[in-house]
């Protein structure tokens, strides 16, 4: 008989209000994200380098129809206290009949942290949310809510304690939004990291970008001259009242244009599985297991596809350090997670059916709360109920070891 556990494995949570006074030393709450008020009177969090804040709105959608989606004047009021109390997540996933989530960070959040310039401001800030989630949000049911480790982005040396430390402390995994030792590309420095997984045992995930620290410092530093430019150009009152045309969700070609991205996030992808594969991280390492978080499936087949017939062409003389085709490395080593893609379900062989997992976002507006049952069942109810049971729950749980 097939296990029918649910395992949902990408959630994240809106970081409640009082997280950073909480949680964060003192010290650095000058420069912790800051709870303000959108154009349209909504709560947003004001985030390092940006001129205008970040509303929680589409952040914040359990059990909202499509219509009713807002990017702006949405408060913690109107959210469900799932979004953000651990003990109301547990109520919401026993109406939705899942029996745990794997819980990611918030990553506008963890990006205002990795990005600054103080080393030990980032690393206050991951501690304190890593703190945050073992400590509070998990702790109603740490079995059913399943904490995953953030890691820093100062270096292979932190990088690689940051995550001794989570294994020690009982985190099921970690997250790494940079490579771990802080370069803008995967080099042989970030092998310590990856020796360290495997010798703990940690799953590691990436959740759709890595994005370097210098990277992220520069995209600041661009976004603050851009603001700069426009105020000296057109005046204050002109700048403020095109942010309020932009950020109150008035600007149609803006608002289209974001829309637009969404479905394209997982672009950025196919270039980390590439570095990963065909610079031999997995042929040094091949016990170290890697879950790529919200980047869908259905692509995967070609892609795998098209990687092997590269191999083949160029092996001979690229000097390519690996011994196996690369789908040999994917299906080894590479998972990822998927919300509503019938179309990897569809090629669900070509991808494997064992490195694909289901997920909702909750409480992102990807998610299909409280109906995900119902949408599981209409876009996997044809298949047979082994391959789905290892989908919706059973590979999730041998990964990270539930």
């Amino acid at each position: 008989m097939a296990d029918n556990r649910i395992v949902d494995a990408d959630t994240h949570v809106l970081e409640p209000p009082d997280i950073w006074k909480t949680w964060l030393p003192s010290q650095y709450l000058e420069k912790a994200p800051k709870l303000v008020k959108d154009a349209e009177g909504g709560d947003a969090w004001l985030f390092a380098g940006a001129s205008d804040p970040d509303p929680i709105g589409l952040v914040a959608t359990p059990g909202k129809p499509y219509d009713e989606f807002r990017w702006t004047g949405v408060t913690y009021d109107d959210a469900r206290p799932g979004c953000y109390d651990g003990a109301a997540r547990l109520l919401d996933m026993d109406a939705d009949g899942v029996d745990a989530a794997l819980v990611f960070a918030p990553q506008r959040t963890i990006g205002h942290f990795l990005g600054d310039e103080d080393d030990d401001f980032v690393r206050a800030g991951v501690t304190a949310y890593n703190t945050f989630l073992t400590e509070q949000f998990c702790a109603p049911d740490p079995s059913r809510l399943i904490a995953l480790a953030q890691m820093p982005s100062t270096g292979i040396d932190d990088s690689v304690d940051y995550l001794r430390k989570a294994a020690a402390s009982g985190f099921k995994g970690a997250v790494v939004s940079n490579w771990p030792s802080g370069k803008d590309s995967l080099t042989d420095a970030d092998d310590p990291f990856w020796a360290a997984a495997v010798e703990t045992g940690t799953p590691i995930a990436i959740h759709i970008n890595m994005i370097s620290r210098r990277a992220r410092q520069a995209s600041r530093k661009a976004a603050s001259d851009a603001a700069k430019s426009a105020a000296n150009k057109i005046g204050p009152a002109e700048v403020d009242s095109t942010r309020k045309d932009i950020y109150g969700g008035k600007s149609a070609k803006a608002n289209a244009k974001a829309v637009g991205g969404l479905a394209g996030v997982f672009s950025t992808v196919p270039n980390t599985v590439g570095q990963l594969i065909f610079t031999g991280v997995f042929e040094r390492f091949p016990a170290l297991k890697i879950v790529l978080v919200e980047t869908g499936v259905g692509w995967i087949g070609h892609f795998i596809e098209q990687m092997d017939d590269r191999y083949w062409r160029n092996r001979s003389w690229g000097n390519i350090p690996i011994s196996q085709p690369p789908s040999f490395y994917w299906s080894r080593n590479l998972s990822a997670t998927f919300i509503s893609d019938r179309i990897g379900i569809t090629t669900r062989h070509a991808v494997g059916v064992e490195n694909m997992m289901w997920s909702t976002d909750y409480p992102h507006h990807g998610n299909d709360w409280p109906y995900s049952r119902k949408v599981i069942n209409e876009m996997m109810g044809h298949i047979p109920e082994s391959e789905k049971a290892l989908i919706v729950g059973g590979n999730a749980a041998r990964i990270f070891k539930l």
